[in-house]
């Protein structure tokens, strides 16, 4: 009996460990790493594989999870320097530190824990599911980090993604998907866990949005593409646009938001889409504000005139910020705009009315208007302004506990920061503490607001009514 009972015990243990390890048994050539020349056949990939993955128990999910973070260890700081070549935005040091938050922390299958209601009427249990195959569209501003992030998210719902690269990013796009799924296949077997194709276009993405096998959308974008996402019938999750405003009242600690506002700012250029793209501040601390961001590394616009000049160069005749600047050094933009400076300024500030147009257009660039109010009702009323309703993001430096209560309330934005820099909200940190888990989505239109894994499942209900309940029993 002893023999029999251990002969048992090896045939459950070996099964169970071919239920964690197996790899897909349908999977295309490994040797093209998810990569495709048409849309049909990204997804047909995609979804053969996530055949695969939705019989898989949650160990196999955290493994993939697991692989794509060694995976892509060594490699952090060759990515931040590609993203940086090929994009022309941004800073080399801010992409390492995005890559860092996208890969160490975004949520996996932890976060989906399942919940339980037992009593009288037996057993009620909810859990979180995958959707499928999940058509993405990222932006260029965050290829890689977009890529790795939803990549980690999706997969922990139990999903398979198609990755819709931005054209203007499409090489270390692909890269990305192609070592992910390099990673995921030595470790795994598993291939094609996120997709996407060698050529991407705007109408590649019209394709896949309207294509029968896709079963929700995760788009980051502008209006134009979060719209066509939203009426396209499927389930969606839009992140938009912002415009978000930090406001200062007469009670802050001047010296702190001035370094917070100017190293956020200045952040990757100001292409994050929380990153301050305002100041509105109470008058009788205006000065002091101003003085301490230049000793923070602030070059301040000293003729009001050269608001105009930045202006005209940096916003295009459709009233949005033009590309040959978004992201760019500040010098660079001073030089374009004929501007005089000294050193090297990591950030423009100027003092502009509410109305002006660097107010008014999310510049995604190291400009960033002054605003100055008399009071802080005027204060947070401008803010409101400035933020159109985008709800997005914003933030407040303050010692002022009812003004930052009545301010969080009245901006109703999916990011809220007190006294910090907005870049925590997405969980970027500069002193290594903890800053929540990395907001890489933040879905705004659509009001899911930062994104986990559990944005990217469906929630379902089983009920048992004969059981379970270890409190009572009537038989």
């Amino acid at each position: 009996m002893d023999q029999l009972e251990e002969r048992i015990k090896k045939i459950l243990t070996e099964e169970l460990a071919n239920i964690s390890t197996a790899p897909a048994t349908n999977h295309v050539d490994a040797s093209n790493h998810g990569i495709f020349k048409t849309v049909d056949e990204a997804i047909a990939a995609a979804k053969a594989s996530e055949d695969v993955l939705v019989d898989k128990p949650l160990a196999f999910r955290e493994k993939i999870i697991d692989a794509i973070k060694d995976g892509f260890r060594p490699y952090i700081e060759k990515m931040a320097n590609d993203i940086r070549d090929e994009t022309g935005m941004g800073t080399v040091e801010a992409k390492i530190a995005k890559l860092n938050n996208a890969l160490y922390n975004t949520p996996g299958t932890e976060i989906l824990q399942p919940e339980a209601e037992t009593g009288d009427g037996g057993l009620v249990m909810y859990e979180y599911a995958p959707f499928g195959v999940i058509g993405a569209v990222g932006p260029s501003t965050n290829p890689s980090e977009t890529v790795i992030a939803n990549g980690i998210a999706m997969i922990a719902g139990g999903n398979t993604v198609y990755f819709g690269a931005h054209p203007g990013a499409k090489n270390i796009t692909r890269w990305t998907v192609e070592k992910l799924n390099e990673f995921v296949y030595e470790a795994t077997g598993m291939t094609n866990v996120v997709v996407s194709i060698e050529e991407p276009s705007i109408e590649s993405v019209q394709e896949m949005m309207q294509h029968p096998d896709i079963a929700m959308l995760s788009i980051t974008g502008g209006p134009a593409v979060v719209h066509q996402a939203m009426i396209s019938g499927k389930k969606t999750i839009g992140a938009g646009a912002g415009n978000p405003p930090a406001m200062v009242d007469a009670t802050a600690n001047i010296a702190l938001a001035a370094h917070n506002i100017v190293d956020s700012a200045s952040f990757d250029n100001n292409i994050l889409c929380t990153a301050e793209k305002e100041v509105i501040v109470e008058s009788s601390v205006k000065d002091e504000l101003i003085a301490d961001m230049q000793n923070e590394g602030a070059f301040l616009l000293s003729n009001p005139a050269d608001a105009d000049k930045i202006a005209k160069i940096a916003i295009g005749p459709k009233g949005d910020p033009d590309r040959k600047f978004v992201g760019k050094d500040a010098t660079l933009i001073l030089n374009a705009a004929g501007i005089s400076y000294s050193g090297s300024p990591k950030l423009i500030i100027v003092e502009t009315p509410l109305d002006h147009p660097l107010v008014t257009t999310e510049m995604l660039m190291p400009v960033l208007p002054i605003v100055s109010c008399p009071t802080f009702d005027r204060v947070l009323a401008a803010a409101v302004e400035s933020e159109q309703g985008l709800h997005h993001t914003a933030s407040i430096h303050s010692e002022n506990l009812p003004n930052i209560n009545k301010a969080a309330h009245r901006m109703n934005t999916s990011i809220f920061v007190v006294n910090g820099p907005t870049y925590a909200g997405t969980g970027v940190s500069s002193t290594g503490a903890h800053s929540g888990a990395s907001a890489l989505t933040i879905a705004t239109p659509t009001g899911e607001g930062t994104t986990t894994a559990k944005s990217f499942t469906r929630r379902r209900r089983l009920n048992s009514p004969e059981a379970f309940s270890l409190r009572s029993w009537e038989a």
